[in-house]
Parts: C-alpha cells; sequence; structure tokens
C-alpha cells in the first residue's frame, strides 16, 4: 500500500484530529509568545496535511500570509478548496524533492513573500531521509529575526509508572523498527542536529506530553495519538509481506499486550510520560 493512502485513511485522519488537539494546549502559548507585539507575520507550514491545523494553529490576526505544504496532492486539494484564500494558500511539494528549494523559490515570488517569520515542522523531520540537508536548505527561507517551531518525538523521554512488565519499552522497540513510524531518534538528537545545521537561540519549551493520576480524557488522548497506531501498521506491513517472522511477532505481541498496556495506562493512578521535544530556534548567520 503506498503510504499516501496510509496518511489519507479514515482512522488516521481521526487519531490526527485527536493528536492535533492534545498538542494544541502546549503550542499555543507558543505561538502566542511569537506572534504577540508583531503584524504581517508570513508562516511556512511544511507538512500541512488537509490544512485543518494550519488554519487552526495560524488564524491570529498578526499572521498576514500563511502557506502549507504537502506532499500528497489530495490533501492539498482538498486544504485549498476548504480553506484556501488572501491569507492561506497551499501546495503541493515533497520536502525531499530535489527540486524543493527552488520550488519554494518560484511559489514565494507568486505570493509575493521574500523570506518568513516563523517556519512550523510538526513531525516531519522524522520521516526525511537527510535531516541535517533539509534544515540547511531551510535556513536561507527564515528571517533574520524569525523562528522555527519543530515537534518531534523522542521515545528516549518516555515513562509509564506501574510498568512492572516494561510493556511500554517493548512497545517502543517494535515502534522503532515499524518504517511508517519514522525516525524515532530525531527529537533525541535535535538540539545538535540543529547546532550543526547553524541555528542557534535553541528554547525547548518541553520534553514530553504528560498526564498525572485522575487525567482520564488526557490519557486518551495521549493513548490514541502515541499508540493505537501501531496495530494498523502492523496490518498493512503484513499485507505487504505475509511471511515476514519480525511481522508476525508484532501481530502477537499486540494481541498478547494491547489491552494490558492499554489498561496500565487508563488506569486511575497511572502517570504516563510521552517523550516530545517542542522547540524553537533561530538561525545562525545572514545568509544570501
Amino acid at each position: 500500500m503506498d503510504s499516501q493512502l496510509i496518511f489519507q485513511d479514515e482512522t488516521e485522519m481521526k487519531r490526527l484530529i485527536v493528536q492535533n488537539s492534545l498538542l494544541s494546549y502546549y503550542e499555543k502559548p507558543i505561538l502566542k509568545a511569537l506572534f504577540d507585539s508583531r503584524k504581517d507575520i508570513t508562516v511556512l507550514d511544511v507538512g500541512c496535511n488537509d490544512g485543518a491545523k494550519t488554519v487552526e494553529r495560524f488564524s491570529s490576526s498578526s499572521v498576514s500570509k500563511v502557506i502549507g505544504l504537502e506532499f500528497n496532492q489530495k490533501l492539498v486539494q482538498k486544504a485549498q478548496e476548504q480553506y484556501g484564500d488572501k491569507r492561506f494558500s497551499f501546495f503541493r511539494l515533497d520536502a525531499e524533492d530535489d527540486s524543493f528549494t527552488l520550488s519554494l523559490r518560484k511559489i514565494m515570488k507568486e505570493e509575493n513573500i521574500e523570506c518568513f517569520d516563523v517556519i512550523y515542522l510538526s513531525f516531519l523531520l522524522m520521516h526525511l531521509k537527510d535531516v541535517e540537508k533539509y534544515l540547511t536548505s531551510l535556513r536561507p527561507f527564515l528571517k533574520e529575526d524569525g523562528k522555527i517551531l519543530i515537534i518531534e518525538a523522542d521515545d528516549s523521554n518516555s515513562k509509564l509508572n506501574g510498568d512492572g512488565g516494561g510493556l511500554l519499552g517493548d512497545f517502543l522497540s517494535i515502534l522503532k523498527k515499524d518504517k511508517y513510524a519514522g525516525n524515532r531518534e530525531v527529537g533525541k538528537n535535535i538540539i545538535q542536529t540543529l547546532k550543526k545545521c547553524g541555528y542557534h537561540n535553541i528554547s525547548v519549551h518541553y520534553d514530553a506530553i504528560s498526564a498525572s493520576k485522575g487525567e482520564k480524557e488526557k490519557k486518551e488522548a495521549i493513548f490514541t495519538t502515541f499508540f493505537s497506531y501501531l496495530g494498523e501498521d502492523v496490518s498493512i506491513l503484513l499485507s505487504q509481506e505475509p511471511t515476514n517472522l519480525e511481522y508476525k511477532s508484532w501481530k502477537k505481541w499486540l494481541e498478547s499486550n494491547y489491552t494490558t498496556l492499554k489498561n496500565l495506562v487508563m488506569d486511575e493512578e497511572s502517570e504516563i510520560s510521552m517523550g516530545m521535544k517542542i522547540l524553537t530556534c533561530s538561525k545562525e548567520d545572514s545568509d544570501a
């Protein structure tokens, strides 16, 4: 099955709605700080999906123009039809296309944009083959006083109390090998990577998404966001490679342990933290 179809799947789209709502609590104060006391802000959202999150995040009166980029043409069409206007414009462009920078420059010229005040990268880097190359390529598109806002998973900072059997660790070890889940190490190494790419003023706003005792609704959102998709991924992988012994072992593990893990997460007394880096940074030097 093509990866584009996976990310359009109805179940996945519903999961993204829950994920976007969960992350909104953490992102809004950061965006408010970026937007306050400023006007005519230009935003680039790379990996904008169907545009719903883009519009929800960047409808501030301080924002004058938003460019959303997405590799999936059907999602771009949906975004443009539903949200496209003088402020929001959506384009089909794959972050890993060799012509990415040239194509983006063309879009910016058409939209009368010289550089961006904010570049938004949410769970994008984990799906790229060369993160350093991409971050370096983005630097010339950021204004001298602009900011990049990055959100990436960091499984090394995840923990669940009462998990004596180590189910969370087992789950994350499978997720690390799931090709559709992306590179789970990006968040762990992102600060070092950004420095290598010429960024500074790196501010880590959050290291994890957490829920404490009694926060049932938040635990449900966390489970949906971070856990629910693995079963679907494994089913897709097995449909592609029915005899793959590793995929079969993942399916068996899920059949034996998924419900138990969910009950642990949802327990009234449980406390869970799912590692995630939410950070902002600036570029170090002037770019020609």
